[in-house]
């Protein structure tokens, strides 16, 4: 009796021990293999590829902590197959309301710009499919289009009561902060954006232009170059208005004059002094060009001579088909429906060589004669395509704005959202 009870103590103590210390210690085991295994990469791959919506490849995956994910080696890819963004290392931390992001050295070019661009403006729709908040920090992110040294950056992504904001904050002082709001009232409802940008430190160009979503034109005439200034703008059906001043420097003329079917070479700087629209079309505007050496095709020369009305210098005519400047400097300020375009010499010249190649108009020109200026040769007084049917589209209105136009305060309102 004694052994029988014995025996059967002893095999009690060990299923218990299999069942309360064995079975766990296997399962947890098991567990930790399949977070290794590429299934469960897979299955993180295919979570990040929906948010993205373009293929995600993923090198390695581990948990460092509870609730982190770190994936390396993290490649995001156009829809043809091209490597758009590559991080070293991806960390993922879901934290009661938010989830934190952070990221390792990027470098980032106008395409992946583009990426980033939709993303932005999927979060700040997409309530239903984003309801998180997100905080992103980026250890450092270089532009592949410029030799400067890269900097950290953080993004804010905040959402409440019906708002949603996105803050870009890079190092030095910069600030991008766009907010959705939504008159859910309104039948059917309203959907207003409003844009603050405070730019000190030069920003590729190319970047600004790929998250902004514009062309490929638009990207190629700025692709080496470089933006800084400041920016309100709003953004509701039927209204868009704003108010810039800015610098871009570096700008391609080749490109320019490729943009408005002309040849050229050479680099520009572009200075916004004043710039403000009101309901899609153009108030108030002062801006200065200067770019030089080079040279333009004679065709775009004739152009600013007959469209513009600047008057030839006396040499100029015998130019053959290329007319080369050292400096080419002048001012546009718009003067209700009218452009006044001043040079920066006091002689009255706008463009010069060997000798004075052009002078400025002898009074103020129609707005619709800069458009017809920007158009090929062959294109009617009202173009229809191009940059010159843009211009069109942003005529400024009856009031003309002018003079009257609201300048923006240095740097804009720069409070939090």
């Amino acid at each position: 009796m004694f052994i029988e009870r014995s025996a059967g103590r002893i095999r009690l103590a060990r299923t218990v021990f299999v069942v309360v210390g064995l079975v766990p210690c296997l399962l947890l085991g098991g567990w930790a293999v399949h977070r290794g295994s590429p299934g469960h990469r897979d299955a993180i791959r295919r979570s990040w590829q929906r948010v993205v919506g373009l293929p995600v490849e993923i090198a390695a995956v581990s948990h460092p902590r509870p609730g982190v994910i770190e994936a390396r080696e993290v490649t995001v890819r156009s829809p043809e197959g091209r490597p758009l963004l590559t991080i070293a290392t991806v960390e993922v931390e879901a934290a009661e309301t938010e989830d934190r992001i952070r990221l390792a050295v990027a470098d980032l070019d106008a395409e992946s710009a583009a990426v980033l661009g939709g993303l932005a403006r999927e979060w700040l729709r997409g309530d239903a499919r984003h309801p998180r908040n997100c905080l992103i920090e980026v250890a450092a992110v270089g532009w592949s289009a410029q030799a400067a040294e890269p900097v950290p950056l953080r993004i804010e992504c905040v959402g409440h009561d019906g708002t949603r904001a996105i803050r870009v904050v890079p190092a030095g002082g910069d600030e991008i902060r766009v907010v959705r709001t939504v008159d859910a009232e309104a039948r059917p409802p309203v959907e207003r954006f409003e844009l603050d940008a405070h730019i000190a430190t030069p920003l590729p160009a190319a970047v600004v232009a790929g998250i902004a979503g514009w062309g490929d034109a638009a990207m190629a005439v700025l692709a080496a170059a470089r933006v800084t200034g400041d920016l309100h703008a709003t953004f509701e059906p039927g209204d868009a208005s704003g108010t810039a001043t800015g610098r871009i420097v570096g700008l391609d003329l080749s490109e320019c004059c490729r943009a408005v079917k002309a040849a050229g070479a050479g680099e520009a700087t572009v200075v916004a002094r004043r710039l403000a629209w009101r309901g899609g079309r153009l108030a108030d505007a002062a801006i200065e060009c200067e770019c030089g050496p080079g040279w333009i095709d004679a065709p775009l020369f004739d152009r600013l001579v007959i469209a513009l009305g600047c008057r030839p210098g006396a040499e100029a005519v015998a130019g053959g088909d290329r007319r080369s400047f050292d400096v080419a400097a002048w001012s546009l300020e718009l003067d209700g429906g009218s452009v006044v375009v001043r040079p920066r010499d006091a002689a009255g010249i706008a463009m010069t060589g060997r000798s004075v190649l052009l002078h400025p108009p002898a009074s103020a020109v129609a707005f619709e004669r800069l458009a017809w200026m920007v158009s090929p040769p062959a294109a009617t007084f009202v173009p229809a395509a191009g940059p010159g049917a843009w211009l069109m589209s942003i005529v400024p209105g009856a009031d003309g704005g002018g003079k009257t136009a609201t300048k923006p305060a240095a740097g804009g309102d720069r409070r939090g959202f």
